[in-house]
């Protein structure tokens, strides 16, 4: 049971980080905030891991934890920071490597499909 609520606390931190600060989801939220002058401190909690980590880490650990203990949440906070930043850092790697390997596969079809042609029109 402790390593559910583990697993799960881990992967909605992560999750929801990335979609607050990385997502096409919320690029007009952070846009609008970005604009107003008076939400310059939020606009910078928003564009951060870390820092919006560390917030999204004490909203769920309220959640997931169903706990009010403030210790316990600025633990869940300082967790969901570094968890936020360590996640980002393993979908940068995914996606540069998911990048490069498509690279790979697209050469690899186009020599099958000029092969093809060639043997057509050797049939020809």
């Amino acid at each position: 049971m402790i390593l559910e609520t583990l697993l799960l606390f881990a992967a909605a931190t992560i999750g929801m980080t990335h979609i607050i600060v990385d997502s096409t989801l919320s690029a007009p939220m952070r846009d609008w905030i970005a604009s107003k002058e008076r939400l310059s401190l939020i606009s910078k909690l928003v564009e951060c891991y870390q820092c919006c980590g560390f917030w999204v880490g004490i909203f769920m650990g309220a959640i997931v934890f169903t706990t009010f203990n403030p210790l316990v949440l600025f633990a869940c906070g300082c967790a969901s920071s570094f968890l936020s930043v360590w996640g980002a850092g393993h979908i940068a790697y995914l996606e540069a490597v998911s990048m490069i390997d498509l690279g790979d596969i697209d050469d690899d079809e186009a020599e099958d499909e000029a092969e093809d042609e060639a043997e057509d029109e050797a049939d020809e």
